[in-house]
């Protein structure tokens, strides 16, 4: 048995094992996939993130410029943590989540956006900290919105009564899309070169319907 048919055969079976624990986390968790159309009238998928996952969210860090990556993340940074991803990729169940939307492509799926909240305190339970990203070429599409949208649902589902970000003062299309979903805008440093973005959650109720604020809409 020659040694690239030996490595394909790993990889296969590699694939294969990270399927089947995405089923289990299905089951165990369930979000199901939505279809959403966007107001530009694209359309894009929008689930949870899955382990086999990794790749689709490396290449889509690496098409963001570096100045979406500093508003992003606060700091120039040219490669993604991998134990952060990997933690994104298997958060712990009721502490936190990663939606993705993801768009079909030639070699299967791009992810074009990704939002997640988790835990803000080890030693509070009530409080989650959210991040958005979106594709540049997605912006202004709505997706965002329907993005931090799902975050106040699923967080809300999780227990979590208050929901808090850090936005960078010169990432005013963020601070636009908080206020616009309800969040309190303040600044976090004496210059405001940081701001925090704070909303109050209701409790999670035993239907699904949406609370006035958490509909997606037009931005």
């Amino acid at each position: 048995m020659n040694k690239d048919h030996v490595n394909g055969t790993v990889k296969e079976v590699a694939g294969e094992m990270q399927a089947q624990v995405d089923r289990v986390a299905e089951r165990l968790d369930p979000q199901p996939p939505r279809l959403v159309t966007l107001r530009d009238g694209r359309r894009v998928t929008v689930r949870a993130a899955v382990g086999s996952d990794a790749a689709e969210i490396v290449q889509a860090f690496d098409r963001l410029s570096a100045d979406s990556k500093y508003t992003r993340f606060m700091v120039h940074k040219n490669r993604l943590n991998p134990a952060a991803l990997e933690r994104g990729l298997h958060p712990v169940p009721g502490q936190a989540f990663v939606f993705v939307a993801t768009v079909p492509a030639s070699d299967g799926y791009d992810i074009v956006g990704a939002a997640q909240y988790v835990r803000a305190n080890d030693n509070d339970d009530r409080v989650c900290e959210f991040a958005i990203t979106v594709a540049e070429d997605w912006r202004g599409s709505g997706l965002a919105v329907h993005l931090l949208a799902n975050l106040v649902r699923r967080s809300r589902r999780d227990g979590y009564g208050t929901m808090e970000g850090l936005v960078i003062a010169v990432n005013r299309p963020m601070l636009a899309l908080a206020r616009k979903l309800r969040f309190k805008v303040a600044p976090v440093s004496p210059d405001a070169t940081v701001m925090r973005v704070e909303r109050q959650l209701r409790a999670c109720r035993a239907t699904s319907a949406r609370t006035d604020g958490d509909a997606p809409q037009p931005s």
